[in-house]
């Protein structure tokens, strides 16, 4: 194993752990009462585990169809990539279904903060992956790059807050 193949290794440890430290810190902000856990009632619990199932299921069937694939074409990713693609996929379902489904806000979350922190993630993402672009490093030769995995994190907030947007307009038409 090289050096680079090392220290990138670490780095993504490292980027992992500093990620899950900081969602623990997020939790605790953008719940009212300041617990790392939020509190839903029994509706949302049960549609939350369909949201989860769907969600289980799209990362298994993408996982699937890339196996399919990289058996017989070389797929132009890295692997983080390549791996990376199926989870935001199943984070996409499972977050999508409980938004429309009314089961994604808990009952002691700050909205407001949560919106803020949507926007703050979405949009350092994307200037990431705009600098990675520019720089050349997003796709290079022919083959996404690491960084392509800020791109695909930013259009998963995007998204996330287009379905969100689209409920809050289903539900005033609604209640007009």
């Amino acid at each position: 194993m090289s050096n680079l193949q090392l220290g990138r290794m670490t780095g993504l440890a490292v980027g992992i752990v500093v990620g899950l430290i900081l969602v623990v810190v997020i939790m605790r902000a953008v719940n009212f009462n300041h617990k790392m856990k939020t509190e839903y009632d029994e509706m949302q619990r049960s549609i939350r585990d369909r949201g989860y199932k769907y969600g289980f299921y799209t990362i298994l069937i993408v996982e699937a169809l890339f196996c399919v694939v990289s058996s017989g074409m070389d797929i132009p990713a890295v692997p983080i990539v390549v791996h990376f693609i199926p989870i935001f996929l199943g984070i996409v379902v499972q977050a999508s279904y409980c938004i429309w489904n009314n089961a994604y806000v808990g009952l002691n979350i700050n909205m407001k903060r949560c919106i803020i922190v949507a926007v703050a993630a979405s949009l350092i993402n994307f200037l990431a992956a705009f600098l990675a672009w520019r720089s050349g490093t997003l796709i290079s030769g022919h083959v996404i790059q690491a960084p392509f995995v800020n791109l695909l994190c930013g259009v998963m907030f995007a998204i996330l807050g287009l379905v969100a947007l689209f409920r809050k307009a289903a539900v005033r038409e609604v209640e007009e």
